[in-house]
């Protein structure tokens, strides 16, 4: 079968091309015009992969085929299309390669298996008259090898562009456990993840652009081109969460738009991880309960407080026949096999007694002798229970010498040792146990300057010393709970207030002074909020220092418009409702992503609000957030400027107000501001607000020449 020449002669000029570039690519500059040439690669990889497949289809079920098709001019025409294309797309991904990140393993196999199809594939055009001779075995054998190489080269390909082991990945997720906070690693099991998922397709091994590589922590650590990646303990300064935080049309902005981006929480996640020390090593299970990095790990996966334990349950009537009044046994949770056992009465106590729970040592995870004579045979029995986790010692006999015995529990992760004699010679070899998280060392012979000497031998291990009471020391109650939270209301807002501590008495004031323990009102039945009103609350009771005074400002919002129409559009990380937000009655509290505030970032908020009747307005009020230490890298700021235009439609549009705020004192600086835009008007049907964040922030304040964040939680009409 004869090809024609110039079908020819392009092929072997293609793959001359590809092979001459193969020999000098490391003198090849790429121009900027052939930069955009080469991105096509992704788009057009995609014809050769279909062609060559089908040609498969055709070359190797041809005789099922050409009784009902006319086979050899489909083989013909399809075999010269594929292999066409294919080194259209090699040269391509060889001008691609060229651009900054793109190097490791992965290239190498993907280039060199796009090539091999491309020769391949151009020797079956010049060769496909053999599939009608006695060669017709050796030509089917070598399109099903080009037919391989397609499969290796679109591997490689996609990791590449989305990681490693990007095929199988929904399958290792499905079979990875859940979220652990007793074993969990911050880094390893919170952070990393987030990090795989969103950019770990622009910066692995293959393709790390920037110079930087986010598989690892060695990798991080080492940061990229533009230096350190992380400040540790300053989010604002790490170049991680700047990038991240750019808008989204930013050219450095990460991930690029296009990709998969961070969720609010997953960003904040990220920001507590830095500032907690960007540690590489953190146990999750050394967080407090309130630490707000634990807090911004559960937004983002759902914690799994309760262990999984392997070992078989016990009997049901050893349990029963070992439970005593003063050695209660019971099952830690309904199903599992876990057991906690608690001995109360000192005079009942004895070591047998904790001897014979041998029978169930391996069931036992919690044990509580807080109080009881425990001696060294106890000691000994209680390193029989292998599953120990947590172990309550307060107030017992036990020494440094008491404490060998825990040594040998691999699973030991509390210890509560109060009121004991040990030392911190003692701890410090506890603490040298890898599953050991907590020590609780109150009323001990240890000094606070041990406990910073520990500390700082075991960063990654909490040491509870408690609070150290000196004999002179009056501890001040916390302020009342105020219900509801919100401080926006129509027309009336019912207030209840209470406090977790008995017999607190709250007392009140709304005329703006500070409330006192003798002539401010007393709260014992609900307060009615029927106007704009400055709410004062305190608590007190005999013994206690009072609580700092709470204020809340409360106002109320009349009117509402009947519809609105947002023209600026906010940062996506932060969008709250949308034009919602603005008249939900809903105040944002002091976390910026609690999903009530909008945030602006560069654009301006652009708001319009119809009327479909003729309405009076006398003021706007615009509800923003304050916080000049900043939420990433940049400060939150009243707007620059607030206009605001009306009319009775578009054509009468006229500007109502213009007011420029004065940046609030950052020794005087309040969370929530309202700034009222008096506007006087009547026979109002269309309203348009717009409200600029700084481009500059001035001189004198935090952040001086750079932008601020804008953000609003409420728009007010009176």
């Amino acid at each position: 079968m004869k090809i024609p020449n110039w079908r020819l002669n392009t092929l072997i000029g293609l793959n001359c091309f590809i092979l001459f570039f193969l020999l000098f690519e490391h003198l090849v500059r790429v121009p900027v015009w052939m930069q955009v040439i080469g991105r096509v690669h992704p788009m057009l990889l995609h014809f050769p992969i279909v062609l060559l497949l089908m040609a498969g289809i055709f070359i190797n079920f041809s005789r099922q085929l050409e009784k009902t098709l006319s086979i050899k001019p489909l083989i013909r025409e399809t075999l010269f299309v594929a292999a066409l294309t294919a080194a259209i797309t090699v040269i391509m991904g060889l001008l691609l390669a060229q651009e900054e990140g793109y190097e490791g393993g992965n290239l190498q196999w993907h280039k060199w298996t796009g090539v091999g199809i491309s020769f391949l594939s151009g020797v079956l055009v010049c060769a496909q008259g053999l599939q009608y001779t006695r060669y017709r075995f050796w030509f089917a054998a070598v399109t099903n090898l080009c037919l391989l190489l397609v499969l290796i080269a679109g591997h490689f390909g996609a990791a590449l562009t989305h990681g490693e082991q990007f095929v199988f990945e929904p399958l290792k997720q499905n079979n990875t456990e859940v979220f652990d906070i007793n074993t969990a690693q911050v880094f390893d099991d919170a952070v990393l993840p987030i990090l795989k998922a969103k950019c770990l397709s622009c910066h692995n091994a293959g393709k790390s652009k920037g110079e930087l590589i986010l598989a690892d922590s060695a990798s991080m650590a080492k940061g990229g081109k533009n230096g350190a990646l992380l400040q540790a303990g300053n989010p604002t300064e790490s170049l991680l969460i700047q990038r991240l935080m750019l808008d989204i049309e930013h050219e450095h902005h990460m991930p690029p738009k296009g990709k998969p981006q961070l969720t609010p929480e997953e960003l904040t996640l990220l920001q507590a991880w830095v500032a907690k020390g960007a540690q590489f090593n953190l146990p999750v299970a050394t967080l407090n309960a309130d630490d707000s990095l634990l807090l911004a790990i559960g937004a983002v996966y759902p914690i799994h407080k309760e262990e999984n334990f392997d070992f078989p349950a016990a009997d049901a009537k050893q349990i029963e026949k070992l439970s005593t009044p003063y050695r209660v046994i019971r099952v830690l949770a309904d199903g599992s096999p876990a057991l906690s056992v608690s001995f109360y009465g000192a005079g009942f106590y004895t070591d047998q007694a904790l001897a014979e729970l041998e029978p169930i040592a391996q069931q036992i995870v919690s044990l509580n002798v807080d109080g009881m004579p425990i001696g060294k045979q106890g000691l000994e029995t209680v390193a029989k229970f292998k599953n120990l986790r947590d172990i309550n010692l307060n107030d017992t006999p036990i020494d440094d010498a008491g404490l060998t015995a825990l040594h040998a529990l691999p699973k030991l992760g509390s210890v509560r040792l109060s009121g004991t004699a040990i030392t911190a010679a003692g701890i410090k070899e506890l603490l040298a146990n890898d599953a050991l998280r907590r020590v609780y060392i109150w009323n001990t012979p240890i000094t606070n300057e041990e406990v910073s000497q520990l500390t700082a031998s075991f960063p990654t291990k909490v040491v509870e010393m408690g609070f150290v009471d000196d004999g002179q020391t009056t501890l001040s109650l916390t302020v009342p709970q105020i219900t509801p939270a919100r401080t926006f209301f129509r027309d009336e807002l019912q207030i209840t207030m209470s406090h977790p501590i008995p017999g607190v008495e709250i007392r009140y004031s709304l005329d703006g002074k500070e409330p006192d323990s003798s002539n401010s009102t007393v709260f014992d039945k609900p307060i009615s909020i029927r106007s704009n009103q400055q709410l004062s609350v305190k608590a007190f009771k005999e013994g206690w220092a009072p609580s700092p005074t709470i204020v809340r400002g409360y106002v109320r919002s009349a009117k509402t418009p009947d519809r609105i129409v947002m023209e600026g559009r906010p940062h996506y990380l932060y969008p709250a409702r949308r034009e919602i937000s603005f008249f939900d009655l809903e105040s944002g509290g002091n976390n910026h992503a609690d999903g009530k505030w909008q945030g602006y970032l560069k654009s301006p908020l652009s708001a319009v609000m119809h009327f479909d009747e003729p309405t009076a307005i006398d003021t706007l009020t615009l509800s923003v957030m304050q916080n000049y230490q900043g939420i990433t890298y940049m400060p939150v700021y009243a707007p620059e400027y607030i206009e605001v235009w009306g009319g009775a439609d578009t054509t009468e549009e006229k500007l109502l107000a213009k007011l420029s705020p004065v940046p609030g004192k950052p020794e005087q600086l309040e969370g929530h501001r309202l700034i009222d835009c008096p506007i006087h008007t009547t026979n109002l049907r269309y309203l348009k607000l717009i409200a600029r964040p700084y481009r500059k922030i001035p001189d004198g304040y935090p952040g001086a020449g750079g932008e601020a964040w804008l953000f609003v939680d409420e728009i007010i009409l009176k």
